[in-house]
């Protein structure tokens, strides 16, 4: 990174060749916005905070930048340098120092490319500098996305193209095309992974970036230490962390900041997104959504954890148990089939198959409490607001409505009644009526 080292990054809007109402540079890969890539790369030379230059009114990409970048509004022209060097307002006071031209839908740009291509303009005393990179992948017509100027030969430059050249935009290829001419030291950067200036212009070059990405992100896992039995079917996003000795099994997908701990097997088909997962836990085709789970847990299969959840350690969540912000303790065992709504159950519970924690009237949601060491029996609903206290007995298909208390067994159902003969008595009357 250098003081003296700005980047631009020309965000245009390829909205239409996408066809699309987003903006290609706002479309995902891997979990994350193209132009982030680009943003984050840039991070690693520049100095003061890239600038983004935007044609038009470019509000999307205004609002999801925020604060983390500047934007420029290049008039003139989609692709227009001689727009977006308006020195001052683009790339500070100074005159001086070096400037980076980076179109904004390149997301397998690298941070350490533009740190070697920087070395290699100033180590050769270059006025300018392009990435080779024409490639079947590199996209467009061969001419790179990446360029490197000098700040003060780019502003002579600029001034001369506008007053020589009938055109009234100036692309980075017609600066690097002046400064030749004028006699200026210009030279071309090659990178091995020429897939690293791929831009993207529609959705079949955002399929290949995509493959990409999720290659670079799979094999960085597995580097670190991470079993992916299958990386062509593991869907791993770029801001996701795994700890060492993990097993992920094919069909995974784990999204947003999903955080997943050391010595966890994930079995096929979860999808986790913005979930953490403590050390040494079980997934199995399973969905977790903004929620944590504890270390030695079991969950699914077919278990959906709902944001807000908190589920402890040494936890059973079985087959087709629904949880929902909630919090569940220690050792709880919830087995199957059952639906876990706005509750807090402590520790070394058992609910039994079929429960419901009844927490909607309709109007608003309550919540339901359950005490340590409760046995909640089969098919049992729990109508909230209602606290069951530790060491309690509910008695199998009981609707409970009232609070039970400590040491106590509820028992809510009516008493069974056997009526002989009214089957026969039924299929009587039947015969008689058809007669």
């Amino acid at each position: 990174m250098g003081e003296n080292v700005s980047v631009a990054i020309l965000a245009a809007d390829d909205a239409p060749a996408m066809q699309s109402a987003v903006p290609a540079v706002l479309h995902s890969v891997c979990g994350r916005r193209i132009l982030d890539y680009v943003v984050n790369a840039a991070g690693q030379v520049a100095g003061s905070r890239p600038v983004v230059v935007v044609h038009g009114d470019g509000g999307c990409i205004r609002e999801h930048l925020g604060e983390s970048c500047r934007i420029v509004d290049s008039a003139e022209g989609k692709d227009s340098v001689s727009g977006l060097f308006r020195m001052e307002e683009c790339t500070g006071e100074e005159p001086c120092g070096v400037l980076f031209v980076l179109a904004g839908n390149m997301p397998l740009i690298r941070g350490t490319t533009l740190e070697g291509m920087l070395q290699f303009t100033s180590e050769n005393h270059l006025t300018a500098a392009v990435l080779s990179g024409e490639s079947p992948e590199s996209g467009g017509n061969g001419i790179s996305p990446v360029y490197c100027f000098d700040r003060r030969a780019l502003r002579k430059a600029v001034r001369e193209g506008q007053k020589s050249m009938e055109q009234e935009t100036l692309g980075p290829e017609d600066i690097l095309r002046i400064l030749k001419a004028s006699g200026e030291r210009t030279g071309v950067f090659r990178i091995r992974d020429t897939r690293e200036i791929m831009t993207v212009s529609d959705r079949v070059c955002l399929s290949r970036a995509e493959a990409e990405m999720r290659r670079r992100i799979n094999e960085f896992h597995m580097m670190r230490g991470v079993t992916i039995l299958d990386p062509s079917a593991t869907y791993i996003g770029a801001d996701v962390r795994i700890g060492k000795d993990t097993v992920v099994y094919p069909g995974n997908v784990l999204e947003g900041f999903t955080v997943v701990g050391s010595g966890c097997l994930l079995y096929p088909n979860n999808r986790l997104q913005n979930a953490e997962i403590a050390d040494g836990t079980i997934l199995q085709s399973s969905v977790v959504l903004d929620s944590r789970i504890g270390s030695g847990t079991t969950v699914g299969p077919y278990a959906y954890i709902r944001p807000g959840s908190r589920i402890g350690d040494h936890v059973r969540i079985g087959d087709f148990v629904e949880v929902k912000n909630s919090s569940i303790g220690q050792k709880t065992k919830v087995s199957h089939l059952t639906y876990i709504g706005d509750a807090d159950l402590g520790q070394e519970i058992n609910v039994g198959c079929g429960v419901v924690c009844v927490n909607y009237d309709g109007k608003e949601k309550h919540r339901t409490v359950i005490g340590d060491h409760a046995f909640v029996g089969c098919n049992a609903n729990l109508v909230a607001p209602v606290e069951v206290e530790g060491h309690t007995f509910i008695a199998a298909g009981s609707t409970i409505t009232e609070k039970v208390p400590a040491g106590a067994l509820a028992i809510a159902r009516a008493r069974q009644v056997n009526k002989k003969g009214w089957v026969e008595k039924r299929e009587q009357k039947k015969t008689e009526e058809k007669e």
